[in-house]
């Protein structure tokens, strides 16, 4: 995974941060095929909108790696984000080697700090290869032990479970296939911002810098996220959930579209919200799809 960065792409060292997304899935089976796991990488911020048509929901911003939405606000304001997600389709039949994911997270806009927790769909030289995994930067992706499949529909949660004091946040992070009935996660220790909170479909970063790194994007069904929810609960208090297309009070969301290195050519594209502004579908290209039925 990643965290939003403005800079020119192949410049990671002049990037400054700025208000935008976080993190991706550097996908760990098959690691001897492409050398050594990367560290967690940045997500760069394209230097130009593409040009496509403005969605009604949120602020325009667009990325070489992330397309989804986030809301950013001032620190420690999110503290619970979650989702349910359905297993894409990787088209097999697109030659060489092409990796996406799907996760939920809170950090990481506009720092490094980011917690998160998601699905790959990858395309291995004609082999589709599914994972579910959690992460926090800047470590690798962890995969979970669970077995998921196309068309499985998965919850996917993140929550900030103890807040001792800003050194000792306690975070949950878990994965439920719903239609197995099973489910992986883990619980770790870390000192994310909860300045932002976003839902996110991805290109991950498969080297480093990330800036001349990032995977082609594997060619998949639409994805979308639905219902997607977040919390300000406090952290050890039932969360408190609210549609994650609505902002928070102070906050800022924004609508991603990913692009390609070229900085205009859209990749990925999100929908309007539903109507009940908890939901939202990823498509592959400029073309913006239609949102999730509430």
């Amino acid at each position: 995974m990643s965290r939003f960065l403005s800079c020119a792409l192949g410049a990671a060292t002049l990037c400054i941060a700025t208000v935008s997304m976080g993190g991706g899935a550097t996908p760990v089976a098959n690691a001897a095929l492409r050398g050594p796991l990367p560290q967690g990488g940045q997500d760069l911020v394209a230097p130009t909108r593409p040009g496509i048509d403005r969605r009604n929901t949120g602020v325009g911003g667009a990325s070489y790696n992330w397309s989804g939405y986030a809301q950013s606000a001032r620190k420690n304001t999110f503290t619970a984000v979650t989702t349910d997600i359905v297993v894409t389709t990787v088209n097999t039949s697109v030659s060489g080697t092409q990796y996406s994911s799907d996760w939920v997270g809170i950090g990481g806009f506009s720092d490094p700090k980011l917690v998160q927790a998601g699905i790959e769909e990858d395309n291995l030289n004609g082999r589709a290869f599914y994972q579910a995994w959690t992460e926090i930067l800047p470590q690798n992706e962890d995969p979970l032990s669970l077995a998921i499949s196309p068309g499985d529909k998965i919850a996917v949660t993140v929550k900030e479970t103890a807040n001792k004091h800003e050194k000792d946040k306690r975070w949950s992070m878990t994965v439920v296939d719903l239609t197995t009935g099973h489910s992986a996660g883990r619980t770790v220790r870390y000192k994310s911002t909860g300045s932002s909170v976003e839902a996110i479909h991805e290109r991950p970063c498969i080297g480093f810098p990330c800036s001349t790194h990032l995977a082609t994007l594997s060619t998949t069904t639409n994805e979308s996220f639905d219902p997607a929810y977040f919390s300000t609960s406090l952290p050890g208090l039932a969360a408190a959930y609210r549609p994650l297309l609505k902002a928070a009070s102070g906050a800022t969301l924004y609508d991603i579209v990913m692009v390609a290195n070229n900085g205009t050519t859209p990749l990925a594209t999100p929908s309007n919200a539903d109507s009940l502004s908890d939901g939202f579908t990823v498509g592959d290209g400029s073309a913006i799809p239609a949102p999730p039925s509430s």
